[in-house]
């Protein structure tokens, strides 16, 4: 299976004045397996990377967004072997039932 990122779509019209760096997403072409988005502190401003896997893909929920610090390359490295680790036990469960 071929896993790769996509940049979301900018922002248009009024929305892309207050928009931040926009996220990727992880996919096979059909289905979405992780997110990975940009988080900025109120009292700083630094921008932080997080990541989020799970929903009707089959790999198990996992939020990222209480870890502070990564940059985005960290935060889809980290995405991307979470989703890969996952995937063999959800393709061997479906095929020994």
């Amino acid at each position: 299976m071929r896993l790769r990122w996509k940049k979301e779509s900018s922002e248009t019209g009024l929305r892309r004045v207050g928009a931040g760096p926009r996220g990727s997403y992880l996919h096979d072409g059909k289905i979405k397996y992780a997110v990975v988005s940009a988080h900025a502190t109120r009292i700083t401003g630094k921008i932080g990377w997080y990541w989020v896997a799970g929903w009707g893909s089959g790999v198990p929920h996992m939020n990222t967004c209480d870890e502070q610090g990564r940059t985005e390359a960290d935060a889809k490295d980290a995405a991307m072997a979470y989703v890969r680790k996952h995937i063999p036990a959800q393709s061997a469960a479906k095929g020994g039932a």
